[in-house]
């Protein structure tokens, strides 16, 4: 008999506080859901991809990784496409809470090159 890979129909969720969307930036959960994992995640190319919730609108995250191995962050945040057009190495809170929660987990993440 053998066995058929099919992927995992459902992926995580985890809660991160960040700064909220208010002028206060009051601490406010924000959900960050895996909607992609790529089986082969040291080839170059989409690593993972997450949707993030819990602000005033659901932004995406992706970390790609360059051939050079470097990852790069993209978010859809306005913040992000925005800064990250003046500053190339500028990071919103969206990639920056989520760097942090992977780096307790033990995996080092690399935080050069972010980009929109």
């Amino acid at each position: 008999m053998v066995a058929e890979n099919k992927p995992r129909a459902a992926f995580a969720i985890v809660t991160v506080v960040l700064p909220g969307p208010d002028k206060k930036r009051r601490p406010t959960p924000y959900m960050f859901r895996v909607t992609y994992r790529n089986p082969n995640p040291s080839e170059p190319g989409c690593v993972m991809t997450w949707t993030v919730t819990g602000g005033r609108e659901e932004y995406q995250i992706a970390a790609e990784r360059a051939s050079d191995g470097h990852l790069n962050w993209h978010c859809t945040c306005p913040d992000a496409v925005y800064n990250g057009e003046n500053r190339s190495a500028y990071c919103c809170k969206h990639i920056h809470g989520l760097q942090a929660l992977m780096e307790t987990t033990g995996n080092p993440v690399r935080r050069e090159r972010a980009v929109a």
